[in-house]
């Protein structure tokens, strides 16, 4: 408290570039700005790669619903992830000391961010599942690099691939169709990865969130502990005035 009075009035230019450093949430906003990076790579990655899939497979309605959704879940998540950077700020040191002073905002603001805390648990545990989906695009397709699909047909080994194996519709690619669906799968497999590795910052930057939440309950419940004590000396003082002008 009293280094952050001293850097306020400090007339250097870096004590007061220090003083508003320490204004600033800056857990919160490092995972807030890990959240709108795996959000624009998400929303890139899957757009395009749901797009060149159709294109691969000649099939317009695949993944039909992928834009809307992509749409919702990233509206979402940024309204969400705004949200808890608001609560994380005004939770914060020395934020948190003027506005929830009293007893009853600070029990307001810790119930508060115990539910922010489930939620991001939540959350996070989703956006896990959400990168072991994604990881299956990523998985098939780079059977393209190891795996054989040399068959025999008629006595003549070609390269063939029969889609329905891997939970497709019925679909075969084979010779030169195979090596046209080989060329696009391997630059399509870019786009996935970059989606997987997009979901797994967002589910980064929510366990992120969930560590500045955990330090800003402790230093609720400190601040709320000495705002009891400070109130018990007091009492404890007016009644020692007291007791000595009886």
């Amino acid at each position: 408290m009293t280094n952050r009075l001293w850097y306020a009035r400090s007339e250097k230019c870096s004590d007061r570039f220090l003083h508003c450093l320490s204004q600033v949430p800056c857990g919160s906003l490092i995972a807030w700005i890990i959240l709108l990076v795996g959000l624009g790579g998400l929303t890139g990655g899957l757009l395009i790669g749901a797009q060149k899939t159709r294109d691969m497979l000649d099939n317009d309605q695949f993944l039909w619903f992928m834009e809307y959704s992509l749409i919702g879940v990233v509206v979402s998540m940024f309204v969400i992830g705004t949200l808890l950077l608001c609560v994380g700020h005004v939770s914060t040191e020395p934020t948190s000391r003027h506005m929830f002073q009293t007893t009853k905002k600070n029990m307001c603001a810790q119930g508060l961010n115990v539910f922010l805390m489930v939620f991001c648990y939540l959350l996070g545990f989703s956006w896990i599942v959400a990168s072991v989906v994604l990881a299956v695009p990523v998985y098939l397709l780079s059977l393209l690099y190891f795996a054989d699909f040399t068959v025999t047909k008629n006595g003549v080994d070609t390269k063939c691939i029969h889609l329905v194996h891997y939970g497709l519709d019925k679909q075969d690619f084979c010779g030169a169709d195979f090596q046209n669906f080989e060329r696009e799968g391997k630059q399509l497999i870019i786009s996935y990865i970059a989606a997987l590795a997009s979901s797994i910052l967002i589910a980064i930057s929510l366990i992120h969130y969930m560590i500045v939440i955990s330090a800003n309950l402790a230093n609720l419940r400190n601040s709320r502990i000495a705002t009891l004590n400070a109130y018990d000396d007091e009492m404890a003082n007016s009644k020692l005035v007291a007791d000595t002008t009886m």
